[in-house]
């Protein structure tokens, strides 16, 4: 099975308040349609244009594991989503998610840009984040806040 593409960025919301976003993309419409019916039932849910450029992004169940300085997981309360390999965060993506909060969307695969060498590049008005701008035009963003966390989430039920 081919690992999906997890992309860290911060993004600034109309009000200039900077968030601390991953986007997470599945390597084929199979896993894609597998993801997102768990992300579905844990909260995550189609944003409109209004929803995204105001901010208005509803609070779900999951939590992101940062462990050592590296995203981990993401776990929806029944189960995890391994980061592989182990995605480093940046002391700018660190400080905008010190709130305790994230903004995680899943994205259709080849929506982002990417350099075989670099991996995404998630700098707001670059392509990656154009790709990520042209899905939730196009009604195809999953996305909600999560929860932040240093320690691993217990595996199993938590809602």
């Amino acid at each position: 099975m081919t690992q999906s593409t997890w992309g860290l960025g911060v993004l600034q919301s109309g009000d200039g308040d900077r968030w601390a976003s991953v986007v997470i993309e599945p390597p084929d419409a199979g896993q894609h349609a597998e993801l997102a019916v768990r992300l579905k039932a844990a909260g995550l849910k189609r944003l409109s244009l209004r929803e995204w450029n105001g901010g208005l992004w509803p609070l779900s169940r999951c939590s992101v594991t940062v462990d050592s300085g590296h995203l981990a997981q993401l776990h929806t309360g029944r189960s995890r989503v391994l980061c592989q390999p182990p995605a480093a965060v940046t002391p700018s993506w660190q400080t905008a998610a010190a709130r305790g909060r994230v903004l995680v969307t899943l994205v259709q695969a080849g929506t982002l840009d990417q350099d075989a060498d670099s991996g995404v590049d998630l700098t707001e008005g670059g392509e990656a984040w154009r790709g990520v701008e042209d899905s939730v035009r196009g009604g195809l963003l999953l996305g909600a806040l999560v929860e932040l966390r240093t320690t691993a989430e217990p595996y199993g039920r938590r809602w």
